[in-house]
C-alpha cells in the first residue's frame, strides 16, 4: 500500500480577492480605492487584497505527487469564520503540524486520515493586549492611582489629548490553536487525490465508496455568481443556460439594493425579462440572490418589512423560481437561526414561494445540522473552505438531503482551479442540488472548470464500467 514520504509546500494565489465586507457595507468604496482603504475587520491590511493560498503536495513512495490547495473564502473573519488566510502562516502550519502527522502514513482510507488532520493543533506565538491592571481601592471605593493621577488627566484634557488613543501595551505568548480551515481544506484535497491515485479511480469514486453512495453517473446543476458585473455577467449565464443564477454581489447597499429594496426589484425585473429574451420559453432557471444581510441593514428587526420586500422580489421574478440567500446577518448563530426561522415561517404562513438560503453562521458541520434541526432555511450553502476537511462537507451535504433541506455545494470566488475541480468530484458523489462555479468572478472560466471536470470524470467512470462488463 502506498505511503506518504514527504510533503511539499508552495505559496500560491487564489482566483480572486479577499475583501472586508464590513468596511465596504459601512462606507461603500469604488474598487480602485479598496486596495488602499483602511479595514474594519481584524486581520485585513486593506479593504481589498489578493487572496493568498498554499499548494500542498503529498509525495508518495512511488514518486507521484497528490496536490491540494489551502485557500479560504473571500469574506474572512465574518459571521464566525476563521480570519484572513496568510500563506506564510499556512506553510508554517503544514511544516510544523501536518508533516509530522502524515509523513510515513499509509494511504488506506481517505475519511479517517482527513478526520485526523481536522483535529490537529498548532503552537504559535501571538501578540495580545496585556490584561488591564486594576489598582487597589481605598476605604471610600476610589482607586488611589486614579485619584493621584487626576491632575495629569485634567491637564491632558485641557491640551486636547485623547487618553484612549495611547498605545495599548501588549505581550507575546505561545498558544495552541486548531489549524486554519484553509489548511485543513487543502490537505484533505491532497489526501483525497492520493487515495484515488493509489486505488486507480477518480476522487468522486473514492467518496462514493467510503460513504456507501451510488456510482456517479450524471453531472450536477451549476450555479454561478456575477460579482459586481450583474448585467453583463448575467447574460453569460443565460446563454450558457445555467440552472441557477446570478448571485449578484451586494457590497453597496444604497446602490445595489436601494431604499426599501427598490433597486433590487428593478434588477430582478430586468433579469426575468432578459432570461425570456435570451433563453426562450423552454429555459426556466432559478433566480438566486445573495444579499449579504442587506434586509437587516435596511429594516433592522422589522420582519414585516422584510416579508414585504420578499413578496415584491417574488412578483418581479415571475415566472421563475426565486431564492434569497442571507437576507439577514445577525451577531451570533443563535440569533441568525432564530431570525431566519421566523422569516421563513412568515413566508410559509402567507403561502409565498420564495425560498430562503442560509450561508452566514453555517460554517461547520455542527452549524449546518443546527440550521436543519431548527427548520431555519429551505437551502443551505455549504461553503467548502469554511468546513475545513472535505469529509465535513460530504457529511453536511448528506445531512441536508436527509433533513429535506436543499444542499448548495458552495465555496468562494477566492478559491483556485484545483480546489474547484476537487469540488466537482465531491458534487458528483454526493449529488447536491447545485454546485457553485469557481474560482473568480469572470463567470466563463469558473463554469468551464467545474463543467469540464465533471464531464471528464463521468466519461472515465463510464469507460471503466464498460470495460468491466466486457471482461466479466
Amino acid at each position: 500500500m502506498a505511503r506518504i514520504v514527504d510533503i511539499l509546500t508552495a505559496p500560491a494565489t487564489g482566483g480572486y480577492y479577499v475583501e472586508d465586507l464590513a468596511a465596504l457595507q459601512a462606507s461603500p468604496l469604488p474598487v480602485e480605492r479598496r486596495y488602499t482603504a483602511d479595514p474594519v475587520t481584524p486581520g485585513f491590511r486593506h479593504a481589498r487584497e489578493v487572496a493568498e493560498a498554499v499548494c500542498v503536495g503529498l509525495v508518495l513512495d512511488d514518486g507521484r505527487v497528490a496536490w491540494g490547495d489551502c485557500v479560504a473564502v473571500a469574506y474572512g473573519g465574518k459571521a464566525g469564520r476563521d480570519g484572513v488566510f496568510r500563506a506564510e502562516e499556512g506553510v508554517a502550519a503544514l511544516r510544523g503540524a501536518v508533516a509530522p502527522a502524515l509523513e510515513g502514513r499509509t494511504l488506506a482510507r481517505f475519511r479517517e486520515l482527513a478526520a485526523e488532520v481536522d483535529v490537529l493543533i498548532e503552537r504559535v506565538e501571538i501578540e495580545r493586549p496585556l490584561p488591564p491592571v486594576v489598582p487597589p481601592l481605598d476605604e471610600k471605593g476610589m482607586a488611589r492611582r486614579r485619584f493621584l493621577s487626576a491632575p495629569a488627566r485634567m491637564l491632558q484634557g485641557s491640551l486636547g489629548q485623547d487618553a484612549a488613543a495611547a498605545p495599548v501595551p501588549t505581550e507575546r505568548v505561545v498558544v495552541e490553536r486548531p489549524l486554519h480551515t484553509a489548511v485543513r481544506y487543502g490537505v484533505s484535497q491532497a489526501l483525497l487525490k492520493a487515495v484515488a491515485l493509489t486505488r486507480g479511480v477518480t476522487m468522486a469514486e473514492v467518496v462514493a465508496e467510503e460513504w456507501g453512495l451510488p456510482r456517479p453517473d450524471a453531472p450536477v446543476p451549476i450555479h454561478a455568481q456575477s460579482g459586481s458585473e450583474r448585467y453583463h455577467n448575467a447574460d453569460k449565464m443565460i446563454v450558457r443556460r445555467l440552472a441557477s443564477l446570478p448571485h449578484a454581489l451586494v457590497d453597496d447597499v444604497p446602490t445595489q439594493v436601494g431604499e426599501n429594496g427598490i433597486a433590487l426589484k428593478v434588477y430582478v425585473t430586468w433579469l426575468a425579462k432578459r432570461i425570456r429574451e435570451l433563453g426562450g420559453d423552454d429555459y426556466r432557471p432559478t433566480i438566486h440572490l445573495d444579499v449579504h444581510g442587506a434586509f437587516s441593514q435596511l429594516f433592522g428587526n422589522d420582519t414585516g418589512k422584510m416579508l414585504g420586500l420578499l413578496f415584491g422580489l417574488q412578483m418581479a421574478a415571475r415566472p421563475y423560481r426565486l431564492r434569497v440567500e442571507s437576507p439577514v446577518v445577525m451577531d451570533s448563530r443563535a440569533a441568525q437561526i432564530e431570525t431566519m426561522k421566523k422569516l421563513r415561517d412568515y413566508v410559509r404562513q402567507r403561502s409565498m414561494s420564495v425560498e430562503l438560503v442560509a450561508d452566514e453562521w453555517a460554517n461547520t458541520l455542527e452549524d449546518v445540522r443546527a440550521f436543519i434541526e431548527a427548520g431555519a432555511a429551505d437551502m443551505i450553502q455549504i461553503k467548502m473552505p469554511d468546513l475545513g476537511g472535505l469529509h465535513n462537507t460530504i457529511d453536511a451535504v448528506l445531512a441536508c438531503k436527509a433533513g429535506g433541506v436543499g444542499a448548495f455545494l458552495g465555496g468562494s470566488c477566492a478559491e483556485t482551479d484545483l480546489s474547484a475541480r476537487v469540488a466537482a468530484h465531491v458534487a458528483l458523489a454526493t449529488r447536491p442540488d447545485m454546485l457553485l462555479a469557481r474560482p473568480g468572478m469572470g463567470v466563463d472560466e469558473g463554469i468551464s472548470i467545474v463543467h469540464n471536470e465533471m464531464a471528464r470524470t463521468l466519461a472515465w467512470i463510464a469507460h471503466r464500467a464498460q470495460l468491466a462488463i466486457r471482461n466479466s
